[in-house]
């Protein structure tokens, strides 16, 4: 059966289906537009991750001892990127390769793996040394510089062939200083090279006096010094010394540098038993200084020649003469003088040994032989290097007491000071050469030696 619609019917279905076409257009337009913009979101989504990741540096070298910083592998143009591998054990002081991990974005990350290489480039340095040496002291190279400075061990050398002998003279010797990744370096360091004859100088041996059972301290007072050695050695030879006998004996003081350039001095060293009284020389100075200082007698702007004339002359005045002393031991017949101002030949011989030691003047006592009438004391006074016989006290008549001062054997009284020289510590030597023309007893000045 055929069914026929009238027009009314007809235009009404083609309404409804242009209806139904628009709204299937619009929905695919929406469509294609959401298609559209989640495609460009993709697409932007892809170029920047592809940014982050072209923002990363893949492998990235730093010198040793530098910290390890984020920015080696962003350059700085990523501000969020932190690494995921813990970088906090890794010892940058020492060359190495590591590999790491890092990311960067926010909402959006991305992750890469990256190389750190630590390096060591870097020459260590170091501070010259001068160095002065003999023809045959070559040092340690490492001795030639200070204050090495690098990260890793560092060995030091020659740089050039060094001779077995230098020659004299000063110049600069190259030292190179190598790193353990072999990092270089050279230093200049300054060469004086001296050729050494001149021995040693020993300073303070004196001659000694000591009592049988005292101990001796020999090296009291005892330097040596040498004009390139800055420890050369002494030694004290004491083999002669018999410590229970009274005597006098030799010690010598020995010393030599690292050249072998020695020298050597002896002194005397006079033991003997302990008298009933003794005074420690000291003591005696002290009372000494008191009496020059009060009576201004001398003063440190004279010459020992002046000091002494003064002090001799000073004892023979002031002195009063008495026919009795304590004769037991010189420190005595020193401290009875000084403190009553009475006493005999002994005790002027006392008083002005200790009114000289009381100025730095060494004296020893000297004794008449052969006794012809009585014992006579008198004193023997190193002045300017020589001994010379001083005597304070001389009987020239019953009446009147002189002295005597700077004599030479030659010129003494041999009825009243005769000696035996024998009897005089070993190394003790009277000068020969008489100063009497230099001397004015009246001023108690003394003129200069004439060339």
């Amino acid at each position: 059966m055929r069914t026929h619609v009238t027009d009314g019917k007809r235009k009404r279905v083609k309404t409804s289906d242009r209806i139904k076409r628009r709204r299937v257009r619009k929905v695919v337009n929406v469509l294609l537009v959401l298609l559209g913009i989640a495609a460009v979101a993709v697409a932007g989504l892809i170029g920047y991750r592809r940014f982050l990741v072209s923002k990363i540096i893949p492998e990235a070298t730093i010198e040793t001892g530098t910290p390890i910083d984020i920015n080696a592998f962003t350059g700085g143009r990523i501000n969020n990127a932190v690494f995921t591998t813990d970088v906090s054990g890794i010892d940058t002081t020492v060359p190495a390769v590591y590999g790491l991990t890092l990311k960067a974005g926010n909402h959006i990350e991305v992750t890469r793996d990256v190389v750190l290489n630590i390096v060591d480039t870097t020459p260590p340095t170091a501070e010259p040394v001068p160095q002065t040496v003999y023809p045959d002291g070559l040092p340690s190279a490492s001795d030639t510089v200070t204050g090495i400075s690098d990260l890793a061990t560092v060995t030091v050398s020659y740089a050039e062939a060094m001779p077995e002998s230098l020659a004299t003279g000063s110049y600069d010797v190259p030292v190179k200083l190598t790193d353990a990744s072999g990092n270089e370096s050279v230093i200049n360091v300054p060469f004086t090279v001296i050729d050494d004859h001149t021995a040693p100088l020993i300073y303070g041996p004196h001659d000694m006096e000591a009592f049988i059972g005292d101990a001796i301290v020999y090296m009291d007072g005892i330097t040596v010094t040498d004009d390139y050695d800055p420890e050369p050695d002494l030694e004290v030879d004491t083999s002669s010394v018999a410590v229970t006998e009274e005597g006098y004996y030799p010690v010598t003081y020995r010393a030599w540098d690292d050249q072998g350039n020695e020298t050597s001095t002896t002194v005397t060293l006079h033991l003997r038993i302990r008298p009933e009284r003794y005074y420690e020389p000291e003591e005696l100075y002290e009372l000494a200084r008191q009496i020059i200082d009060e009576n201004d007698i001398c003063d440190d702007s004279m010459s020992d020649m002046e000091k002494a004339f003064r002090i001799v002359a000073w004892v023979h005045e002031h002195l009063h003469y008495m026919m009795d002393s304590d004769k037991c031991d010189w420190t005595a017949g020193a401290y009875d003088a000084l403190t009553t101002m009475y006493g005999d030949c002994f005790n002027y011989m006392a008083m002005t040994r200790a009114m000289l030691g009381a100025v730095g003047i060494e004296s020893i006592t000297v004794e008449r032989y052969p006794i012809n009438i009585s014992s006579h004391y008198w004193n023997l006074v190193k002045i300017d290097g020589q001994w010379y016989h001083c005597d304070a006290c001389v009987f020239l008549s019953m009446t009147e007491l002189t002295y005597i001062f700077m004599y030479t054997d030659a010129e003494l009284d041999p009825g009243n000071n005769s000696y035996d020289p024998s009897t005089l510590p070993e190394g003790v030597t009277v000068a020969t050469e008489s100063v009497q023309d230099r001397l004015d007893y009246e001023t108690l000045t003394v003129r200069e030696a004439q060339e």
